[in-house]
This record gives C-alpha cells, sequence and structure tokens, in this order.
C-alpha cells in the first residue's frame, strides 16, 4: 500500500476560504452573534433569528413559522402561521405576519408593516397611513411606529405624534425606530433621538437597540447612554 502524501491536503486546506462569523445584532440589553445571545439574556438559539427582541423579562426570537421565548431560565416554542415581517415586544408582543398580526391574544387582521400593541388598541401603520385598528388616524409613507408613554410616533418621511398631531420632516426615510427612557429613537443615516422639537443625533451605526437609557450599537458593540445626548 503506498504512502499518502500529506503535502497537497495542506495546500488544500490552506486555500480553503475560511468561514466569516456571523455579524452581530443588537437587541433591547445586548447582542446576539449566530444563536448566541448574550447581555441581558444568555442563551444559545439554534440559529440566527429573523427579528431578535426583548422586553422586561422575556426575549423574543422570530423564525419563519415559529417564535421562540425565553423566560426565566427557559425556552419555549410557539408556532406562527407564516414568515414574520417585523417582530415588537413592547409595550405588547406583536409579530407582523403580512396580512395579519400575532399577539398573544390571537391573531389580528391588519396587513400592518409595523405595529404597537398598547392598552388603547393596537396602532399599525400600513400603506394608507398610521392607523388605530380600523381608524386612519394620519394618512402618509409611514415604516415604524413606536409606543411611548402617552403617545405614539408614526416614522416615514416624516415624524407623527399622537395624540399631539404635530409632525416633523426627516431628512432620510427611516429604517429602524424604537422607543427607549429618552424618548424615539430611529435610525436613518445615523441613529438620532426624534422629538416633536427636532431631531438630536446620537451616533454613526448600522443598527441599534434601546433598553432603558442604554442603546446597543453596531458595528463593535458598543454602548451609549441616550442621556449623554437627550433633550434639555
Amino acid at each position: 500500500m503506498g504512502r499518502l502524501n500529506p503535502l497537497p491536503l495542506l495546500l488544500l486546506s490552506a486555500c480553503a476560504p475560511l468561514q466569516a462569523p456571523p455579524p452581530a445584532l443588537p437587541y433591547p440589553g445586548g447582542f446576539v452573534q449566530g444563536g448566541l445571545v448574550a447581555g441581558r439574556f444568555q442563551v444559545a438559539l439554534p440559529g440566527t433569528p429573523l427579528f431578535l427582541d426583548a422586553n422586561g423579562n422575556t426575549l423574543y426570537a422570530a423564525y419563519p413559522y415559529q417564535l421562540l421565548v425565553y423566560r426565566e431560565g427557559r425556552l419555549e416554542s410557539l408556532p406562527l402561521p407564516g414568515t414574520p415581517r417585523f417582530l415588537r415586544a413592547s409595550p405588547r408582543l406583536v409579530v407582523g405576519l403580512g396580512e395579519g398580526v400575532f399577539t398573544e391574544g390571537g391573531l389580528l387582521p391588519y396587513p400592518a408593516q409595523d405595529a404597537a400593541l398598547t392598552e388603547g388598541g393596537l396602532y399599525w401603520v400600513g400603506r394608507e397611513g398610521l392607523y388605530l385598528e380600523n381608524t386612519l388616524l394620519r394618512r402618509g409613507r409611514f415604516q415604524q411606529v413606536v409606543a411611548l408613554e402617552g403617545q405614539v410616533v408614526a416614522l416615514g418621511e416624516e415624524a407623527f405624534f399622537f395624540p399631539e398631531g404635530q409632525s416633523l420632516p426627516l431628512p432620510h426615510p427611516v429604517r429602524k425606530a424604537q422607543a427607549g427612557a429618552c424618548g424615539a429613537v430611529a435610525l436613518l443615516d445615523r441613529v438620532y433621538l426624534v422629538g416633536p422639537k427636532g431631531l438630536r443625533p446620537v451616533a454613526e451605526a448600522q443598527d441599534f437597540a434601546t433598553w432603558e437609557e442604554v442603546l446597543y450599537l453596531v458595528p463593535g458593540n458598543r454602548t451609549l447612554s441616550c442621556k449623554e445626548v437627550a433633550w434639555p
């Protein structure tokens, strides 16, 4: 039997491309890389979720036809009737599914691009504008909606503050928005605080999440207190 020459194998190994690690994604309280969640929650997920969000005591990870719920050290799987389009954990859980919105109380028949479930009902943005369930509150091209204490902010090419009725033009279309201790935080060309008085630039970032006063920014897995740039 001939002897196997290890040199070609070594050369092949050296030429083989190295698999790049998956990019880090922020969530309210930390970062996830691949399926490894670090920060406020520490858990190994089966893979990179489509969406990841968290409230005070629960982490939610959305996958096609599946929602994973991590609470008090236990991981639970809930079936979804479709592929998630968005996920919000606060004020209450909502998962967008295109023609409906999944909630813990059942499936609501609204074609939402984004939504926020409050004690006053489901605020959502769709093709015509901002709605409160079946009622159109404001016509406009909105992509995001966040609920603050006593206020809802819809964001797209402008920011609309309900119930005040005030609007604010945005210099760039909104890519993402969340509610934090300092108010509405939005990713446009960079991360801003968005208030009725105007915009306050926060940081350069490709993605962000906010929990209480802390902003979690990528790339670089950075954190920043929003109170450093809060409104006077």
